[in-house]
């Protein structure tokens, strides 16, 4: 019988390190910069009925896309970035009769944007007051799996578009140094939760969901936000990449005040131009998403190869 454990495509319209480009208009005197890098990764594995150690067929598609338009013009500067993070794996299952079914679910889902304006102090360049806004969210219903009677999948739905999402608006200071590093205080800082789909409180069985009360749609918290990030090149052909931020919300009217966390980390290793190895972490602390007496901390990571170019 045939045997066949096989790495199809890791492609995409992508590079470990995306370029990014610079425009200049000398009349106005303002500097853009921007790059992106798209990633699709589709793996595919199979066994034989037969193969004695026990094996399961599927398939998995990733997508990645991390895009950055940055804008300075003298002292005032605008800062954007998007991420967005969907995979689906697909497993070839039996029910208790024998017969075969596919059965489909995510393996990661993430929106991430923050957009930033920033004003330089005239004696400290490094420095600026900024106000920023953040937006996550997820893109897809998430759901939770139980079996039927047959050994088939049965999903309840416990997330979808915006339920939950959340946004932050923050008032503060940025320190950028070494070019590449940034850190933002917001002493003033709005973080909203929405809960768009009332549905999910009657398939989830709650009345408040991530601090959201059923019927209200949307819960305000005010706080300081403490953001960070960087990335860096190491080697003397710059082979290898990494790239860091951190997002932290510390509310203010909660005592004691717990720090809510998101932690984006990526690293990659170029083999050839085209061809590198990634990883991507998502990393997320807050217990408002989290179920009484269930672990706060939530992590989602995509590990491959990824074939392409810049654009």
């Amino acid at each position: 019988m045939f045997l066949a454990t096989v790495l199809c495509l890791f492609s995409g319209i992508s590079d470990a390190n995306p370029k990014e480009y610079v425009r200049i208009d000398s009349t106005e005197k303002r500097i853009w910069e921007y790059g992106a890098e798209f990633k699709v990764n589709f793996s595919f594995a199979n066994s034989s009925p037969n193969w004695s150690s026990g094996a399961n067929n599927n398939i998995t598609i990733t997508g990645l896309t991390n895009a950055t338009a940055n804008l300075k013009r003298n002292r005032f500067s605008w800062d954007n970035q998007l991420k967005i993070n969907l995979g689906l794996v697909s497993n070839r299952e039996k029910d208790i009769r024998g017969e075969g079914y596919w059965s489909n679910r995510k393996n990661i889902d993430n929106f991430f944007l923050d957009s930033k304006l920033g004003i330089d102090f005239e004696e400290y360049p490094t420095l600026s007051i900024y106000g920023g806004l953040n937006f996550q969210t997820q893109l897809l219903p998430g759901y939770t799996y139980s079996k039927d009677s047959l050994g088939r999948d049965i999903a309840k739905m416990t997330t979808s578009f915006l339920s939950q999402g959340q946004t932050q608006f923050a008032l503060g200071t940025e320190n950028k140094f070494l070019n590449t590093y940034y850190l933002r205080l917001g002493y003033v800082t709005l973080k909203q939760t929405y809960v768009i789909n009332q549905d999910l409180y009657v398939q989830r069985n709650q009345e408040v969901i991530a601090r959201v009360q059923r019927g209200e749609y949307i819960d305000n918290e005010f706080g300081m936000q403490v953001q960070m990030g960087g990335s860096q090149d190491f080697g003397s052909d710059k082979r290898y990449t990494a790239k860091f931020n951190y997002l932290g919300f510390l509310p203010y009217q909660t005592y004691p005040a717990i720090l809510d966390s998101r932690i984006d980390l990526g690293l990659s290793a170029r083999i050839t131009k085209y061809l590198s190895f990634n990883y991507t972490l998502i990393s997320i602390f807050d217990k408002d998403l989290s179920r009484p007496g269930e672990n706060a901390w939530q992590n989602s990571w995509v590990f491959g190869i990824s074939y392409g170019y810049h654009i």
